[in-house]
């Protein structure tokens, strides 16, 4: 009976240990899709992403005397060149290659600055994206999208406290690009 109580106990155990030291945060930002703009008479657009991140870490915490370093699930050039296209799309643009204005969607920054006392956390997140809109009559404009986003709680930080801050930072940049009509004012006025 021991026996029988006592693999399953360790396999759950050996389980909750691997789980708790995942290194990795699932990113998944809410995507707000701008109105269509009937005026698109079928402007192509190519879009492409970039990281120019100095670090490719999302935060840096300090768990049990170790410092640890959490990344991304995915690799953000090309979620937020998603993004983009969904945004993009959702406009009326068409998207593919040798589009009359090339789109780039760069991350400067994203980053989650966590701080831990004996009793709070503190997480401090920023993001920095920018799109360069570069038409084929040598015309140029880069927009840059900047956020910030503070919460506090008891304790420690965990991957799940941090995770919920990076992508509500991230989610506010993305609705900042979805409501911004600018880049596509651009392009209505450089796309011939």
């Amino acid at each position: 009976m021991l026996k029988k109580m006592f693999l399953p106990l360790l396999a759950v155990l050996l389980l909750a240990g691997c789980a708790a030291k995942s290194t990795t945060l699932e990113v998944t930002p809410r995507i707000d899709l701008p109105q269509q703009d009937p005026s698109l008479m079928g402007v192509t657009v190519s879009i492409n992403g970039a990281d120019q991140r100095p670090d490719q870490a999302l935060a840096k915490v300090n768990r049990d005397g170790q410092l640890v370093v959490l990344t991304p699930s995915r690799d953000l050039r090309f979620l937020l060149q998603e993004v983009l296209e969904k945004q993009m799309t959702a406009r009326g643009y068409m998207i593919g290659p040798n589009g009359a204005v090339d789109l780039q969607i760069v991350v400067n920054k994203l980053f989650a600055d966590v701080s831990q006392g004996n009793v709070r956390y503190n997480i401090a997140t920023s993001a920095d994206i920018s799109i360069i809109a570069t038409a084929k009559n040598g015309n140029k404009q880069t927009k840059h999208y900047q956020s910030l986003y503070s919460v506090q709680g008891a304790f420690t930080a965990n991957n799940e406290n941090i995770t919920k801050a990076v992508n509500q930072v991230l989610s506010d940049v993305i609705s900042d690009m979805a409501q911004d009509t600018s880049i596509s004012q651009f392009i209505k006025e450089n796309a011939h």
